[in-house]
């Protein structure tokens, strides 16, 4: 059933929707979900395009979607925005089927109402649990909120070391693009980038750019799918970055190509 915002109980099926590329692993997911709430019929989206357009037309009450590849865009990106106008969400859910050091960074940000890490948590925890979340409850599975706490306070974080142009800097040339691409991409001067990347190794304590597109992906701002390079949370870092020079100012550059 529906909750209200008066506290009062709505008959009115919730309306879910699961974000999973996995069509098997998404119905999965829509049955435990039906299990929680027996009158809804939980709506699969495979894409990121899909899910977009969904969120766009239709206020959801629940809103689940893994982190993992997802054709046409970012997913990290869609929870930041899911709860703000145009998109409409009321709960998310987030499951951790990744846990690189970016996902983990990207979420430690985030409002979500619940984090489950499949590897860890049952299924019955997870059916178990929405009907909380849906009523305003928080649940973030044991071991993915040890995992967040232990990024927090660690003195190396890569959040900590490094600044918003940086990682922005790093989540394009992490894919092995040289300083000319990199700076068409980002509107910036070769030099620009020339200058980021030194800062990067001697931060990092990496000595050639085949290390740091290791890093970058071995971190999480890069991945090398099938499908092209995707850029877990490219569009948060790039809407934080703050430039000295107003002269160069880049105020939310547009997603670099994938390959």
């Amino acid at each position: 059933m529906n909750t209200a915002t008066n506290g009062s109980v709505n008959t009115a099926p919730l309306q879910i929707l699961i974000l999973k590329s996995d069509r098997l692993y998404a119905d999965i997911l829509r049955q435990h979900a039906g299990q929680a709430f027996p009158p809804a019929r939980p709506t699969i989206a495979t894409s990121i395009a899909e899910a977009r357009e969904l969120l766009g037309r239709v206020t959801f009450d629940l809103f689940i979607t893994g982190l993992g590849e997802h054709a046409g865009g970012d997913a990290l990106d869609l929870v930041a925005q899911c709860k703000r106008e145009p998109l409409r969400a009321r709960r998310v859910v987030v499951l951790l089927d990744r846990h690189e050091y970016r996902v983990l960074a990207v979420l430690r940000t985030l409002s979500v109402d619940g984090i489950f890490d499949p590897s860890e948590d049952s299924p019955a925890a997870f059916a178990a649990a929405l009907p909380a979340i849906v009523r305003g409850s928080r649940y973030w599975s044991p071991g993915a909120a040890a995992r967040l706490r232990q990024l927090a306070a660690a003195p190396g974080a890569l959040f900590r070391i490094l600044t918003d142009f940086e990682q922005v800097v790093l989540s394009v040339i992490g894919d092995g693009s040289d300083d000319q691409a990199a700076a068409g991409q980002l509107g910036l001067s070769p030099a620009t980038i020339s200058t980021v990347r030194r800062t990067l190794h001697r931060k990092l304590g990496v000595q050639h750019r085949g290390e740091l597109v290791r890093m970058a992906a071995q971190k999480g701002y890069v991945r090398f799918t099938p499908a092209g390079v995707e850029r877990p949370g490219y569009g948060l870092l790039a809407a934080a970055y703050q430039p000295r020079s107003r002269a160069r100012r880049l105020e939310c550059p547009a997603m670099p190509a994938t390959a």
